[in-house]
């Protein structure tokens, strides 16, 4: 997608409290007036902080697509069923009640127009969702005549976005920010109901995640060894290590269900679209995996860092009434 040429269309301003504190909805009837410099801000903020594949997601519903709200309200608008201004207290609303914790912040909510985003050869127009949760304090300077004086304002950084959507008109690609998701997951969990499309940081993580799994479930510390050495293995020589490939290694060792359960279970945990067919750098997955396969879990709640250039080739293991006697051999990798 191509933003070079968006324009901003349209800009409103919603007050959202917190319904369980008892903090008000105030909804407004009328959208700002837009000035060039208003809409130059708008565009270097809002929509260019926000365009990345880092932050594309899917909306989604457990049932029914139809039944999520905010895919129901923009295609509403999208096909000139509401007017813009409709659809902003439509998802102004939904958000409210989306609310299911005291600790959520209130704040202001702009939902905004944007046209002529080029998607392929199209140009589409996208509405933009951003709740300020927090505000910044800036310092201005005031000259009058040889009198300087120095005042304190607070207001909204656009280049640092709280909470965001971009939802882009015939798209199923979304995208979101939810920079204090720490604190509560309402903006992505309930009220975009969306899931994230992985990119290669998840991916990696996703496959470093199943990979540790499998080994947990080896039982000889010698059989985790090996399975090491063959899950590295397959980083040489190639730029891309598929999933399929990491899990026939994974199923020498363990039983299939162990690498299906943890899959769904991390797809499910992370909130993910579901991702079947992982394929992650194979460079970014060794430099992992070589911080994990240096620590050796000799069981008995005892483990073994080594270096790098040792591997861990065997070892003997008694317990003489107090005190255990541990035998290891380590190898040079390099002979």
């Amino acid at each position: 997608m191509e933003i070079g040429e968006s324009v901003v269309k349209a800009v409103i301003l919603h007050q959202v409290g917190n319904r369980l504190r008892e903090e008000p909805l105030v909804l407004a009837d009328e959208c700002f007036a837009i000035t060039d410099s208003i809409s130059n801000v708008i565009l270097g903020g809002y929509l260019r902080g926000i365009v990345s594949s880092k932050n594309q997601y899917m909306l989604s519903h457990e049932s029914d697509m139809a039944l999520n709200d905010v895919a129901h309200h923009t295609l509403g608008f999208f096909s000139k069923k509401i007017s813009f201004e409709d659809l902003s207290k439509n998802l102004a609303t939904h958000l409210y009640s989306s609310a299911h914790h005291p600790n959520i912040a209130s704040g202001d909510l702009f939902v905004i127009l944007f046209d002529k985003l080029k998607v392929g050869d199209v140009y589409r127009s996208a509405i933009g969702i951003y709740k300020s949760e927090s505000k910044q304090q800036y310092l201005s300077a005031r000259i009058h005549g040889k009198t300087q004086q120095l005042e304190v304002s607070s207001g909204i950084n656009p280049d640092l976005i709280d909470k965001g959507a971009l939802i882009v008109d015939g798209s199923d690609i979304i995208y979101a920010i939810d920079r204090l998701s720490s604190r509560t997951k309402y903006w992505v969990d309930d009220f975009l109901m969306a899931k994230q499309i992985p990119n290669e940081s998840t991916k990696s993580a996703v496959a470093t995640g199943l990979i540790e799994k499998v080994r947990e479930n080896i039982e000889s510390p010698l059989a985790r060894q090996e399975f090491c050495r063959e899950v590295i293995a397959l980083c040489s020589d190639k730029e891309k290590v598929l999933g399929e490939e990491i899990r026939e290694v994974s199923e020498k060792y363990v039983s299939p269900d162990v690498w299906v359960n943890e899959l769904n279970r991390l797809v499910e945990r992370k909130g993910l679209v579901d991702t079947k067919d992982i394929s992650v750098s194979s460079k970014s997955l060794q430099t992992k995996l070589n911080r994990i396969f240096n620590r050796i879990n000799l069981g008995n709640d005892i483990s073994l860092i080594i270096p790098s250039d040792l591997s861990f080739s065997d070892m003997e293991f008694k317990l003489e009434g107090k005190s255990i006697k541990l035998n290891i051999t380590l190898e040079r990798k390099n002979g």
